[in-house]
């Protein structure tokens, strides 16, 4: 098993020149911005730069080498990968600035970017959210409306572009999560004269759009240069995406949520280890969801998110895996999906039941049987679900996707 730490190992000595750009580079960057480069990577206005390697040896030195302060993420980016990035030919001479890390609770917005240049082309690299509660919340917002952090976007991505095209350079733009979903946003938003210098949009398990907010599909607009990629237990990355649209999904050595960390998926020396379809639980959800949304009218998908994560938050629980650590605080969860309507209780459901380990033992026998009374009515949308997937399927779906860059 190898992930992106041993992929540095791996190719660390080899230049772009040597091999050229592919998604695991890709997913290097994109987890670059989590890291909090405040006062270390210049601003935009500044137009100043520093090297990858710069960077990394100065973040050690602050962070005294336990960055674990400094990343803004759930994902396990360690000290060693940004070791690893300081000592790497690969990516020690590339050029970071264009910095920015805002948060303004008055737009509730946050929002975070870097720029990467590297030989020939720019890499522009959208934070995404962690995975706590708030963070998957703020996901399933971005599925169905336009937040002022997807404005932001892409008016940085533009500028970004405008930046690197008079440098002689190509763009490749991505994120992961919420960074996906503004990467695919912002370029499909951009005027064609700029669209033109992208050369890859990657979405790292990031939500898509709701077809009411978007008036156009963003695959039908970016093409092949659209590059989704989703672990083989993929819900946020699901929001939202059709079913015919090409993906390439990845091995993760995570379990069910927790494949959503990055740090989780495995490579190859010259991509990575993909899987041929999603997992088959992963689906049943993912089409619970997808019900769910469609049985509820645009303008109360809003106040229905909120109910159903305030619930989940009513124990004081920030990410799913602590919602059963206390008998006390799951039996406030449960009192707090009682009072909301049975939609919500449905999707509740569906997200505990997929992420939650009821038989923790913390948990006592009462609350194992009080949530199993509870769940039944709800987890009949998922059961529904499941009656409509083939299993197994006779034929697995065929990808579309064009082959990896070499």
């Amino acid at each position: 098993m190898a992930n992106i730490n041993d992929y540095l190992q791996w190719r660390g000595d080899l230049t772009f020149a040597e091999r050229p750009f592919n998604d695991v580079d890709n997913i290097i960057l994109a987890a670059l911005s989590y890291l909090d480069f405040t006062g270390i990577v210049p601003g935009e206005a500044t137009g100043r730069q520093v090297t990858v390697g710069q960077a990394c040896v100065r973040l050690l030195e602050k962070s005294g080498g336990d960055v674990t302060p400094y990343v803004r993420s759930v994902a396990k980016v360690d000290s060693r990968f940004v070791q690893l990035l300081a000592d790497s030919r690969r990516f020690r001479d590339a050029l970071l600035g264009a910095y920015v890390d805002e948060v303004d609770e008055s737009r509730a917005l946050q929002f975070a970017a870097l720029q990467v240049d590297m030989p020939g082309e720019t890499y522009v690299s959208f934070r995404g959210t962690d995975s706590t509660l708030v963070g998957w919340r703020e996901d399933f917002m971005l599925s169905f409306t336009v937040t002022e952090s997807q404005r932001e976007a892409a008016s940085y991505l533009q500028r970004a572009i405008v930046r690197a095209v008079g440098q002689g350079r190509t763009v490749r733009v991505g994120g992961h999560s919420k960074g996906g979903n503004l990467a695919e946003y912002a370029a499909a938003l951009c005027p064609a004269d700029l669209l033109r210098s992208i050369v890859r949009v990657y979405s790292n398990d990031g939500p898509g759009m709701a077809p009411e907010v978007m008036s156009i599909e963003s695959r039908e607009v970016l093409g092949d240069k659209l590059r989704r990629i989703v672990p083989s237990y993929s819900i946020i990355g699901m929001l939202f995406a059709r079913e015919t649209d090409p993906q390439i999904v990845v091995r993760s050595t995570g379990t069910g949520i927790g494949q959503h960390d990055l740090t989780t998926w495995q490579v190859l020396r010259g991509g990575v280890d993909e899987e041929l379809e999603l997992q088959r639980d992963c689906a049943v959800l993912n089409r619970a969801i997808a019900e769910w949304a469609a049985g509820i009218p645009l303008d109360e998908r809003a106040r229905a998110v909120d109910e159903v994560f305030d619930a989940l938050q009513a124990g004081g629980a920030t990410r799913f895996d602590e919602i059963a650590e206390s008998s006390e605080g799951f039996q406030q969860v449960l009192r707090a999906l009682g009072a909301t309507d049975a939609r919500t209780r449905e999707l509740a459901s569906a997200l505990v039941e997929a992420t939650v380990n009821i038989s923790v033992e913390t948990v006592s026998r009462q609350v194992r049987q009080a949530w199993s009374g509870f769940k039944q009515t709800a987890l009949s949308i998922a059961e529904d679900a499941a009656k409509r997937i083939n299993a197994p399927r006779e034929e697995i779906k065929k990808r579309l996707t064009e082959p990896a860059d070499k």
